[in-house]
């Protein structure tokens, strides 16, 4: 399974347990590192992964992006989403008053389970969504043992 984790969220900064404070700290932990390593929806984009009978299914919000600027690729059971948003201008001639869209590089890369068959990975691109789907091998899928 691809690494997810899990946290209560707590608005107003409370713990709902008396561990509830490493809980926090550690997310916020969490959040440290993965600012450092730029594994944030602030430097890359959101996924959804999901669980479609044997297999997994990413998908991935990508508007803006065409399949020619996409690019997937799985090296060492570790699949990499990777693009690139190109400006529509040529940025040292325009003078902006205010600039919230973002150009450049974005990348995620996520660990795939030893059971996923990354030789019949399929994506599709439509409507800003990206959709891979990442089937399990076949043997490792569950069989059923005759007794005799």
């Amino acid at each position: 399974m691809l690494p997810i984790r899990l946290f209560n969220s707590h608005t107003d900064g409370t713990c709902a347990s008396p561990l509830g404070g490493l809980t926090r700290w550690s997310r916020e932990m969490d959040g440290l590192f993965d600012r450092a390593f730029g594994w944030t929806g602030d430097t890359g984009f959101r996924v959804d992964v999901r669980q479609d009978g044997d297999d997994l299914v990413v998908d991935a919000e990508l508007p803006g992006l065409s399949k020619e600027d996409l690019e997937i690729t799985v090296e060492d059971n570790v699949l990499t989403i990777a693009g690139e948003h190109k400006s529509a201008t040529d940025e040292e001639q325009e003078q902006y008053h205010v600039r919230e869209r973002r150009y450049g590089r974005i990348s995620r890369s996520f660990s795939l389970p030893t059971t996923a068959d990354a030789e019949n990975v399929t994506a599709n691109l439509q409507d800003g969504v990206l959709t891979l789907r990442i089937p399990t091998r076949e043997e490792a899928k569950p069989r059923k043992i005759e007794v005799k």
